[in-house]
């Protein structure tokens, strides 16, 4: 298995084009820059669909030929981090 190291940067890339694809869009490093998301649940104001974020977990993942384990740590990162809600404001 590699770093962690190398991993966040894995889990970083799919948190950017998370949000680069979200509702509203948003470039992640200047929402850390700004301060954005140390405010609570901050992430909740942007929305994409879960099949898409899947997708792109799935893409970043394979594009780096991660295994099974690293995977595994990278996913309860990615879904436990801060990703975007899957849910429209309207649907909860």
């Amino acid at each position: 298995m590699r770093s962690n190291e190398y991993l966040w940067k894995i889990c970083m890339e799919i948190y950017r084009q998370q949000y680069k694809e979200a509702e509203p869009s948003a470039d992640f490093d200047k929402l850390i820059e700004s301060g954005e998301t140390r405010k609570p649940n901050w992430f909740m104001e942007y929305y994409l669909p879960q099949d898409r974020q899947q997708e792109i977990f799935d893409e970043i993942v394979k594009k780096y030929k991660c295994d099974k384990y690293e995977k595994r740590a990278i996913s309860h990162e990615v879904w436990l981090g801060c990703s975007p809600t899957g849910f429209r404001k309207e649907e909860k």
